[in-house]
């Protein structure tokens, strides 16, 4: 994999983790209708609680595990095909916590976020490694890219009054794809070893 295509995957898979609607999205939406800047804060509460984590993930990831790799990628490929089918049925709650307070909390307390970073992050993460720093560099900006660029949207457009039922399904089946997609593809990376 090159360091394009890793770059492409990080915005693929990071894509379709953040537009699936959830306590972030909610409190995007719902803030946004006073502060139209809002999804900013929202995602910098957010982020202070994910770069320290990709950090460790990226030099644990040099540690040569032997199969534990292989077998993160499965639980992350499993863990991203149970995420597209759950989000079929999922339902945004609104919270009433604000701003970057509300980005790290629905964040650092949201088990199915801990649970992404422990096996599909990881996994992007052990790739980021046969890039060196520049891999480690490119997963934090662009993961990150994902989270500003999608939040600001959601709280400028609620700031301008737009209704989100119709955007919100659209992105809703955008995610899935993405989800199965990339679910396939990592239980197929992880499992090629074994039959090739």
């Amino acid at each position: 994999m090159d360091l394009l295509l890793f770059i492409a995957t990080v915005i693929l898979v990071s894509l379709s983790g953040v537009l699936m609607p959830g306590p972030v999205f909610a409190t995007a939406l719902a803030e946004g209708r006073k502060n139209k800047h809002a999804g900013l804060y929202i995602a910098s509460g957010h982020v202070a609680i994910e770069v320290p984590i990709i950090i460790a993930l990226f030099f644990f990831g040099k540690i040569d595990i032997g199969n534990v790799k292989s077998i993160i990628g499965l639980l992350g490929g499993i863990f991203l095909l149970y995420l597209a089918f759950s989000s079929l049925k999922e339902k945004d709650e609104e919270k009433t916590i604000k701003g970057f307070i509300a980005g790290f909390a629905l964040s650092s307390l949201n088990p199915y976020f801990l649970m992404w970073w422990l096996t599909i992050g990881f996994t992007l993460a052990i790739k980021a490694n046969s890039f060196g720093i520049l891999g480690l560099v490119s997963l934090i900006i662009f993961h990150e890219l994902c989270d500003y660029s999608w939040y600001e949207f959601i709280s400028l457009f609620s700031y301008h009054g737009a209704k989100f039922d119709v955007v919100k399904e659209i992105t809703k089946v955008i995610s899935f794809i993405l989800l199965i997609f990339f679910g396939i593809y990592f239980v197929y990376d992880a499992l090629s070893p074994i039959f090739s």
